[in-house]
């Protein structure tokens, strides 16, 4: 409540001021998977629950298409259109990725924010209450992109975001090392378990 209160306090812009958004490519039939394809392809499921996606951890397609109409590139947001959370990734690294109809892909237009402060604001639960209360549907909540666009983005100086940023990437890299360390332990027991059961 006390992080709200405090966004709250800065200048707030609607996000389709601060950022162009579009909806990702509309395919036809089914998505072919090759690993020798031309460029990466990102659908919803591939969109997990972490800050920074690059192409190298994506299925990859042969695209045949107009790749600079239709691609995302480096800096921008990606969000599930869909689905019960609303996960907003960067996109790193020099390759584009096509990205699926599922998905809104946002490009900044404005300088006074950046990439990773805007995905950080809206997986806050200022946005995410935002999402849940401006989607439709019951089976498959969805939201579009006017509701989308209209929402309000708290904007601190530069210097703050990349405060914010930093401190956000150090909890990611904490959060990996512990999900690590947890498979490892995991897996020791596993094998003393055995050892016992075979004793």
């Amino acid at each position: 409540m006390a992080l709200m209160k405090k966004l709250i306090t800065y200048m707030h812009k609607p996000l389709n001021t601060i950022a162009d958004i579009r909806a990702g490519h509309t395919f036809r039939g089914r998505i072919d998977e090759d690993p020798a394809g031309n460029i990466p392809v990102l659908q919803i499921k591939d969109l997990k629950d972490q800050a920074m996606l690059t192409a190298d951890q994506l299925p990859r397609i042969n695209w045949q298409g107009a790749k600079e109409a239709t691609t995302a590139r480096a800096g921008d947001i990606l969000l599930p259109a869909r689905g019960e959370y609303y996960r907003a990734s960067v996109l790193q690294g020099d390759e584009p990725v096509i990205a699926t109809s599922q998905l809104f892909v946002m490009r900044l237009t404005s300088e006074d924010i950046t990439p990773e402060y805007l995905s950080w604001y809206m997986n806050q639960r200022v946005a995410q209450n935002y999402f849940l209360t401006h989607r439709s549907g019951t089976s498959m909540p969805m939201i579009n992109k006017q509701s989308l666009g209209a929402l309000p983005v708290a904007i601190p100086p530069l210097a703050t975001q990349e405060k914010i940023v930093s401190v956000q990437r150090c909890w990611e890299q904490e959060k990996q090392l512990t999900e690590q360390l947890l498979i490892n332990r995991e897996k020791m027991l596993n094998g003393i378990f055995q050892q016992l059961l075979e004793t």
